[in-house]
């Protein structure tokens, strides 16, 4: 089964939900973006490849989990 770039950023947009997660606009730059609203305020993580940004969301999610938040 091919993998296609469209089909990795359905799947890690199912993944995570609660994080809107969107390639960095045409004509300003490259890479992915998450952004999310959280009682402390908008949160926005940026990484230059689909891979890293979903390896900084998994980071989040197991911090978060282990400080019970």
């Amino acid at each position: 089964m091919t993998k296609t770039p469209a089909a990795e950023l359905a799947r890690v947009k199912r993944e995570f939900p609660v994080w809107t997660i969107r390639p960095v606009e045409p004509g300003k730059g490259t890479g992915f973006t998450a952004q999310r609203r959280a009682a402390a305020g908008p949160r926005s993580i940026y990484a230059p490849t689909l891979a890293a940004l979903e390896a900084r969301l998994l980071e989040l999610e197991l911090r978060h989990e282990r400080h019970g938040r």
